[in-house]
């Protein structure tokens, strides 16, 4: 890690500098996404007919993870700066609360400590404001020991073109177009890259995903294969008020 902030150190001029903090951020993110992996969680994959590890679409990928690119202008109503609150995914019966996080004091990505909150992080663009909003949130849990899904379990069934609704608090919704979802080895640099700012706006959605491999003495460690990464681009038909949605039945489930 010294070498890397070294590295960091000695890249750019100051105005740069947000840049640089935003990619160590995503770096770190990408590295400890293992914390949204909280153990036996590849025992409820193990049992889905579904394959683990699914691709569809490709990444959108800045030129470079350390340029603030310029947006394209479209014409639409001033951005919120109210908070988001929920994300709803119809495709999958998600409709699930929405918490903003940043930094600890390690500068480590925090990570919500149940399993049905999805994370908003500070470092990332707002959104509505034209760029990329990174978001996460977990695959499974642990109770007791016992395995339960987490609130992106089925993030990858979502396919191309299905919509992603992200709801502000003072009731604007927003709405983006899937355009790729794709999981990646957990050390591929593209999972870094897939959270740099973007010219145009829209969504990054990053969970845990693939095959999950214990760490040997730690019943409840490990880490899973992949990173499992949804992109999804803004659509620009704005909704002056947003429709509420019931709370969807797959949080009320249990376990296989």
């Amino acid at each position: 890690m010294r070498s890397l902030r070294g590295i960091f150190t000695r890249l750019g001029a100051p105005f740069r500098r947000r840049q640089r903090r935003l990619l160590l951020a995503a770096l770190l993110l990408v590295v400890s996404m293992g914390l949204l992996a909280t153990g036996l969680g590849g025992l409820l994959f193990a049992k889905e007919s579904e394959p683990a590890v699914v691709t569809r679409g490709q990444l959108q990928l800045p030129r470079n993870s350390l340029d603030t690119p310029t947006a394209t202008p479209i014409p639409t109503q001033p951005p919120s700066s109210a908070p988001a609150v929920r994300m709803i995914i119809e495709k999958i019966a998600l409709d699930a609360a929405v918490v903003t996080m940043g930094l600890d004091e390690q500068h480590v990505p925090r990570v919500p400590n149940n399993p049905n909150d999805v994370v908003w992080y500070d470092f990332s663009t707002p959104p509505g404001w034209g760029s990329n909003a990174v978001f996460s949130g977990h695959v499974d849990w642990t109770v007791n020991g016992v395995p339960v899904t987490g609130v992106f379990y089925d993030l990858r069934k979502v396919e191309v073109g299905d919509i992603i609704k992200v709801r502000l608090g003072d009731n604007t919704e927003y709405q983006y177009k899937v355009s790729a979802n794709v999981a990646l080895p957990y050390d591929d640099p593209k999972a870094l890259e897939a959270m740099g700012a973007t010219p145009t706006e829209m969504v990054t959605i990053i969970t845990c995903g693939g095959t999950w491999v214990p760490r040997y003495g730690d019943p409840l460690g490990g880490n899973y294969t992949h990173r499992q990464i949804v992109q999804a681009q803004r659509v620009y038909e704005e909704t002056a008020t947003a429709t509420p949605v019931s709370q969807p039945a797959r949080f009320e489930r249990g376990i296989p």
